[in-house]
């Protein structure tokens, strides 16, 4: 027996690897039925055709012993037909049918004895009750999604309204690494309590169990959340599963474009501003989807972007006085009370050196900062700011950010001479906050 190559095992090894990362969730529906004669008795043999004329899907399967078909793994969509023909009765067709996420469509047949070039149509479909599976969750659609107000935009704020699931606020824009989305589900909270999955991958942020991925609000067609009694696929999860599929393409060109407006027009003052902050949140963006090959290949790409500009309020804070913001530091003589540390020598750079420098007069170590009745700059005498009423800080001795009044603009100073402590919350302008979104398919 001759040993496998090298090449061969390495192509065996990635077809396990590929295999293994395949086998995700499910992110497919089912059809499946009886076939029966008008007594009730099982039809055999006979054919079962689904098609979807959106994207040119056609199966063909054949009834068994007991009249049973089935169609596995079926793209979820609209518009979907099952045909049955046997000889010696009439086809019968069901059109209008719609599939959903991990659904399985019940479509059963009672043939009609007759000849096989007459046609019996049901065109309305009622909603059917899930027999076939023990799992427990809800599907929302694209339409109820994009129906609804949701400030940002964000499916994940859509899962509360399956009973017993409370999402966490979501903030849709976010202001610097996107953060997880959390969830929930019947009061779960043990470590992997929420997991979210997209077009069947999981995207499981793994720090904070929160999806790490996403998607914009026009680019899901649905997303399914179950809450209890998974099937085998989610084996090794213990709470809630949240299962996102996007929107593919179709025969036929199609997309949308968008855009939000949020400003701070209708927005009420906060209680401690003296004005209402900036607000102003654009989110815009579109979607097209197109068939690549007819009937074969199919694309669909979106894209969103937001640019947000938000003032932010901060608590009541101390901010420099008239006289403060000259160096006077007059109103706080007992501040100054300590003495200068560090070494006297200037090689090693410490702080004497440094107000030496700046200050253009000599400063030793141990050097008091200021006394009463000091008003020389003596090291033996004196003191670092002498000042007949309190310290007084030269500007030679201020920092370069202090000396640019690049903070300025940020503070929001008290204008009565003598206060130092500001009596309104101090505004900041936060800037152009961008963030761009895009997600794309391709069938």
């Amino acid at each position: 027996m001759s040993c496998p190559s090298y090449k061969t095992l390495v192509c065996l090894s990635a077809l396990l690897l590929l295999g293994v990362q395949l086998l995700r969730a499910e992110v497919t529906a089912g059809v499946l039925g009886t076939v029966v004669d008008p007594s009730g008795a099982a039809v055999s043999g006979a054919t079962v055709v689904l098609r979807n004329p959106d994207t040119g899907l056609q199966r063909r399967a054949k009834t068994n012993e007991s009249g049973d078909y089935e169609f596995l793994a079926v793209p979820v969509g609209e518009k979907y037909s099952v045909q049955v023909e046997a000889k010696g009765f009439e086809k019968s067709v069901q059109n209008g049918i719609k599939l959903l996420l991990n659904q399985k469509y019940r479509a059963d047949f009672k043939l009609v004895v007759g000849a096989v070039t007459e046609t019996v149509e049901v065109t309305s479909s009622t909603t059917q009750v899930d027999t076939t599976s023990t799992q427990l969750g809800d599907v929302i659609e694209d339409k109820k999604m994009t129906g609804l107000p949701l400030n940002g935009r964000s499916y994940i704020d859509l899962l509360g309204l399956q009973a017993g699931v409370a999402p966490d606020s979501s903030d849709a824009v976010q202001r610097s690494a996107p953060h997880p989305r959390h969830a929930s589900a019947a009061a779960r909270r043990c470590a992997r309590s929420r997991v979210p999955a997209q077009n069947g991958g999981d995207v499981e942020e793994s720090v904070q169990n929160g999806a790490s991925i996403v998607p914009t609000l026009d680019s899901i067609q649905e997303f399914r959340l179950l809450t209890n009694s998974f099937n085998a696929e989610y084996g090794r999860f213990s709470g809630a599963i949240v299962n996102v599929l996007t929107k593919p393409g179709t025969n036929e060109i199609h997309g949308s474009v968008y855009e939000f407006l949020r400003n701070e027009k209708l927005d009420a003052r906060s209680y401690f501003d003296q004005d209402r902050g900036d607000f102003k949140r654009n989110q815009f963006g579109g979607t097209i989807g197109a068939p690549v090959v007819k009937n074969k290949v199919f694309f669909f790409g979106d894209y969103q972007g937001t640019r947000e500009i938000r003032g932010v309020s901060s608590n009541l804070v101390n901010v420099p006085s008239v006289l403060e913001r000259t160096g006077d530091f007059s109103e706080l003589p007992d501040d100054f009370t300590g003495s200068v540390a560090g070494s006297d020598d200037p090689a090693l750079g410490n702080f004497p050196s440094v107000l030496t420098q700046r200050l253009g007069y000599t400063v030793k170590s141990g050097e008091a900062y200021w006394f009463p009745g000091c008003n020389t700059t003596d090291p033996t005498t004196g003191c670092v700011f002498p000042g007949a009423n309190g310290p007084v800080i030269p500007q030679s001795a201020w920092s370069p950010v202090a000396l640019s009044g690049i903070l300025t603009p940020y503070v929001r100073y008290q204008r009565e001479a003598g206060r130092r402590r500001s009596a309104d919350a101090v505004e900041r302008r936060i800037g152009d906050l961008r963030r761009r979104v895009g997600t794309g398919r391709v069938l």
